[in-house]
């Protein structure tokens, strides 16, 4: 899947220059000189959906690297973008790097940085409410920054110049034609990646429409109850578990409106799933059918446990970018009355997702 991506960041940039006094002259006021070097980095803080808080890691890395400072006149370069590069640590802003290395400027009152790259290589990921995201490398550029400037005297005599950048200000999930993205704004503008993982639920309904055996529709109601349940899915190589031996769910039998929840909204990993295996350690159905006229009430178990099925899945991308992966059992298909062999008592005998009598 093709990634755009859209990356907010925050970054310092820091000039240093003597102080008036130490300006070397050779002529006119123009030509004053101090020495000035400019540093950079990142104090991005991003919000996620609903404003909640994604953790960001990793770095941006700058090459064709040109620097100017605004004297509230003109732009003065301080790199001309033949070999400039730097790396700046996102979200990191105790890490400075260098963008522009001690050297002399013409003295001036600079108030504003516009940094320029041909390239910035990018390599973040994010971790957010339920999704997470690698942006593995992508390029962006050209691009330009234009950032303010505050001035600290330094001991030495020099000044430092800081600019602080936002590289990425907000993320969030969102649905995409192959499934699930990831957006990101910044000071490098909008990108978007597909998930790593994103918010995922798992929900089950019965479409038991069992018959007698003359093959009338049987009148079946009732519910089927799973304890110790486990859950998988298939992404076409192998299992992912999503529910791990611990959960139950209730079904309506026979009420395909009527859905019981699998597995509860998690983050899952990105994949392209097709198939459900549902486990439990115990399955017991409690059924009314009216078979042949006559009703009978009865707790149905399958013959053998733990009980496994498998059956194919439906995927829903939701407009907030979370899926979810739906499953329809036919818990009966058939129901029978026959006598018990040992008492003679009627008793009723199932087939379907669970066999037993």
């Amino acid at each position: 899947m093709r990634a755009t991506l859209a990356v907010l960041a925050a970054t310092s940039l820091v000039a240093a220059a003597c102080q008036p006094s130490d300006l070397t002259t050779s002529g006119g006021g123009n030509n004053n000189k101090m020495t000035a070097q400019v540093l950079a980095s990142d104090v991005s803080r991003p919000t996620g959906p609903a404003a909640s808080t994604a953790t960001v890691s990793g770095t941006v890395t700058f090459s064709g690297l040109t620097v100017e400072l605004w004297d509230g006149q003109q732009w003065l370069a301080v790199t001309n973008g033949a070999a400039g590069s730097a790396t700046i640590n996102v979200g990191d802003g105790t890490a400075a790097a260098t963008l522009v290395p001690a050297s002399q400027i013409p003295a001036g009152d600079y108030t504003k940085a516009r940094i320029s790259a041909t390239n910035a290589a990018v390599d973040l990921t994010v971790n957010g409410q339920g999704f997470s995201a690698r942006l593995g490398n992508p390029t962006l550029g050209p691009f330009q920054i234009e950032k303010t400037v505050s001035v600290t005297a330094n001991a030495d005599g020099s000044r430092t110049f800081s600019i602080q950048f936002e590289m990425i200000r907000s993320v969030s999930l969102a649905a995409g034609a192959n499934g699930p993205v990831v957006q990101f704004n910044g000071d490098l503008g909008g990108m978007s990646v597909p998930a790593a993982t994103a918010p995922g639920s798992v929900i089950a309904s019965d479409v038991s429409q069992p018959t007698d055996p003359s093959g009338a529709r049987a009148n079946v109601s009732g519910t089927a109850t799973f304890t110790g349940l486990s859950v998988e899915l298939w992404d076409g190589q192998q299992w992912l578990s999503v529910a791990h031996g611990s959960g139950s769910a209730t079904f309506d039998v026979g009420n395909g409106s009527a859905t019981a929840t699998l597995v509860p909204v998690e983050a899952i990993p990105a994949g392209n799933y097709t198939k459900v295996r549902i486990g439990a350690t115990d399955v017991v159905a409690q059924l009314t059918a009216v078979v042949n006229g006559q009703q009978f009430a009865a707790q149905v178990r399958p013959p053998a446990e733990p009980f496994v099925i498998e059956k194919d899945v439906t995927v829903t991308v939701n407009a907030d970018g979370s899926r979810t992966f739906a499953v329809q059992l036919q818990m009966v298909r058939t129901v029978t009355i026959m006598a018990d062999a040992v008492t003679g008592a009627p008793t009723l005998s199932v087939t379907g997702d669970i066999n037993g009598m």
